[in-house]
Formats: structure tokens, sequence, C-alpha cells
């Protein structure tokens, strides 16, 4: 899935957080960011094609150490 930004739109966003990333991971990171851009939209989306809050989300808490 290709994302949505080209590679220099999202090496400016990563630059924008302060992430110290070396081109290998900058081009890792922008290969799999189409695909979490659909699992976003994909979340987002109720079943009847409606916008779901972000409180009808489950929340997920990892405790380490328990299964």
């Amino acid at each position: 899935m290709t994302s949505s930004l080209t590679p220099e739109e999202f090496a400016a966003l990563v630059r924008r957080t302060g992430l110290p990333l070396d081109a290998a991971q900058l081009a890792t990171l922008h290969a799999v960011h189409g695909h979490l851009e659909a699992m976003v939209a994909c979340n987002r989306s109720a079943l009847g094609g409606g916008m779901r809050s972000r409180a009808a989300e489950p929340a997920h808490v990892f405790v380490p150490g328990q299964s």
C-alpha cells in the first residue's frame, strides 16, 4: 500500500518529531506508512460508513510481566 506522503514530506514530518533516524530507518518507516494510514482509517470508520469518536475505541493497557 502506498503512502499518501512523498518521501520528502514524510522526512519533513519525522524531522519535526526530533527522532534521529538514518536514511535506512526513514525508508523503512515510509514503506509501511501507507499500511498504517489504512489501519487508522479502518479503525476510525464504523460498519455503516460513519465516523466513530475516539471514545468508542477500546482502551489497551500493557502491563509487563502479566499474561
